[in-house]
């Protein structure tokens, strides 16, 4: 009986299964179309708004910002809308020269119209009182693309970065 089994098994079930398979597997004309990678397109922004933040140029930098635009440092606001982050870098600047800044561009990603990249500032700077600091910070820079096509910071925040 368990050889008739076996049998029917070996010359039915596994050929159905088989035929099955082979049948549920047939070629269907799938087209994948990759996502174009549009990093090139918000990096030079990116890039050049550093930049302007490393030769200590508030008016080049603010440039940069969305008419609502943002600053963001440690979690606090500290500016919002172009007039206001140039005030506020310009106070930056005059507290600490920056003596070196080494930015990254660690990833970028884009949706639509808006863009976020993750960087790092090693930064050596130099206060009012002479003392030189060093730090390690960590970025957020959130773009949106204008009308004009045109990439604008929407937000921008920075946090030390955990060592």
């Amino acid at each position: 009986m368990f050889f008739a089994k076996a049998k029917f098994i070996n010359l039915f079930f596994i050929p159905s299964i088989m035929i099955a398979l082979t049948a549920c597997s047939s070629t269907n004309n799938v087209t994948v179309t990759p996502t174009p990678d549009r990093a090139s397109e918000l990096r030079p922004y990116m890039e050049n708004y550093n930049q302007c933040f490393a030769r200590m140029n508030a008016d080049c930098a603010a440039a940069f910002f969305a008419p609502q635009g943002q600053v963001f440092d440690t979690g606090l606001i500290r500016a919002a809308g172009p007039a206001a982050v140039r005030s506020y870098m310009n106070q930056t600047f005059s507290a600490a020269h920056i003596d070196s800044l080494n930015a990254t561009i660690d990833t970028i990603t884009i949706n639509g119209d808006v863009g976020v990249v993750l960087g790092t500032y090693d930064e050596k700077t130099t206060d009012a009182t002479g003392q030189s600091n060093e730090a390690k910070l960590q970025y957020v820079a959130e773009w949106i693309r204008q009308a004009n096509g045109q990439w604008a910071l929407n937000r921008f925040s920075t946090v030390i970065a955990q060592q």
